[in-house]
């Protein structure tokens, strides 16, 4: 399955894109930031985050450990849910599918997420994990509670 094309997804407005720029940047330490994720783009129920490889993000294996790719799976997943409200509001992950197509050893991530439906008190949606040149490592299917 090809990953969206981002510019399939509406633009949000520019108080939204000023709220989705922070994610992850305040002043409150997030796991986010301990991370180290870098939001590339957010639209309405899409969004691209970033993970520049380090050495720490390694298992023992020498390969890109899994809970990594869980993580940004799981995270980009955040602003493609939150981009459908005006103001922010509660929402949690409540299931979480991964498939684990790939090791990769030393490259930058890429994460894409999007809401493939959007209900009234659940948002279901799709993300892949890829590294920089293009290679799928992983793909999830997530539910989310709001």
């Amino acid at each position: 399955m090809a990953l969206p094309d981002p510019s399939s997804f509406e633009e949000l407005s520019d108080h939204q894109k000023a709220l989705w720029a922070r994610y992850g940047s305040g002043e409150d330490p997030l796991f986010v930031q301990l991370v180290g994720l870098e939001v590339q783009e957010v639209r309405r129920d899409y969004c691209r985050v970033a993970l520049p490889f380090r050495p720490e993000l390694l298992q023992a294996g020498g390969v890109i450990h899994g809970g990594v790719l869980t993580t940004l799976l799981d995270t980009s997943c955040v602003p493609a849910v939150g981009s459908g409200f005006e103001k922010a509001r509660p929402y949690s992950t409540i299931s979480m599918h991964v498939q684990f197509l790939s090791g990769s050893d030393n490259s930058d991530l890429v994460a894409a997420a999007w809401v493939t439906r959007r209900g009234r008190s659940i948002a279901f949606c799709e993300a892949e994990v890829e590294t920089a040149d293009g290679k799928t490592l992983a793909k999830g299917a997530l539910a989310f509670k709001i």
